[in-house]
């Protein structure tokens, strides 16, 4: 037997759960490195093709393949819907686990590629686990894109018709209008989605009008892009923990632990924070007076204490 008929017949990935941020966990199923390594040389083809054929709505799962780096951002997916008077927000249930095998194996025997029965079987199998795609997959964020092509072409055609502007970043979905985005409207996308065999969180599905607040991926859109009030308060909070108490105490309160940190719990919340002020330098640009102050009072309290 070849590797890749072992690989193939015998696909082994690794299960954990990582918190979600509003309580709950979710599954991640990690391939072994063998595995990994074919989805990753294929999710590198992937991406260079469905990056010529993407939606300019598309904004999440994107890699322009010339630059390698992210061509899409979540700033550019929240643009087209600052200073609205309705924000529509809709998110996906169960992204990854509703695009099933058989929807892969389908999309690789379509006219985007023209596979083989074989061949679009031998792929569907590489990509797949327990019959839908792995989070934790590497080729996973790509197919989930292209088997999301015709929702994004539906969609894209319905918001020209009604009015709105629309945009997709992985399993989040906005719509927004300069009028009053009505009940009726919100049932007929709702079923443009499940028409295309994917469903709904009615939990998360929310209008905001210019009176509330209105966020897009995390970021608040009334009038103009911009950081969220609670980020930068807790951006503000960790850096103060850090100057006062130092990178061990702050650690141990910011991970709500009951015994002293580790190294490596210290250098993630150190590069969580840093990650935190870039995040604000690319909303908010380099020359923004808030980033200007996070990002020295970060590089005075590491020079105080080095990790």
């Amino acid at each position: 037997m070849s590797q890749l008929e072992h690989i193939i017949n015998y696909p082994s990935y690794r299960a954990f759960q990582i918190p979600k941020k509003r309580g709950g966990y979710r599954e991640i199923l990690a391939p072994e490195e063998g595995l990994k390594e074919l989805q990753k040389k294929l999710n590198h083809y992937l991406q260079a093709y469905y990056f010529w054929i993407k939606p300019d709505e598309v904004h999440g799962f994107v890699i322009n393949a010339l630059l390698t780096e992210d061509n899409c951002n979540i700033v550019a997916n929240a643009e087209r819907h600052t200073g609205k008077k309705a924000v529509l927000n809709i998110d996906l249930k169960d992204f990854f686990p509703r695009v099933t095998a058989n929807r892969v194996f389908r999309l690789f025997s379509s006219e985007f590629f023209g596979f083989t029965r074989q061949m679009a079987t031998v792929l569907a199998l590489l990509t797949t686990y327990n019959g839908h795609l792995p989070t934790g997959a590497p080729s996973s964020p790509v197919l989930s894109n292209f088997i999301c092509y015709q929702l994004d072409k539906e969609l894209k055609a319905f918001s020209f018709l009604h009015g709105l502007s629309y945009s997709r970043y992985a399993d989040d979905l906005t719509f927004s209008s300069k009028e009053h985005i009505s009940t009726d409207l919100i049932l007929d996308i709702i079923n443009e989605i499940r028409k295309n065999d994917f469903a709904i969180n009615e939990k998360k599905l929310r209008v905001r009008n210019a009176g509330r607040k209105q966020t897009v991926t995390g970021l608040t859109v009334n009038n103009k892009i911009n950081v969220d009030r609670k980020l930068l308060k807790k951006i503000r909070a960790m850096l103060h923990d850090l100057s006062v108490n130092g990178p061990e105490s702050a650690a141990k309160k910011h991970f709500k632990l009951n015994r002293q940190p580790s190294e490596g719990q210290k250098a993630t919340f150190i590069n969580r924070l840093k990650g935190y002020i870039n995040f604000v330098r690319m909303v908010r640009g380099e020359k923004d007076p808030i980033y200007i102050k996070q990002q020295q009072l970060l590089y005075e309290v590491l020079k105080k204490n080095p990790t």
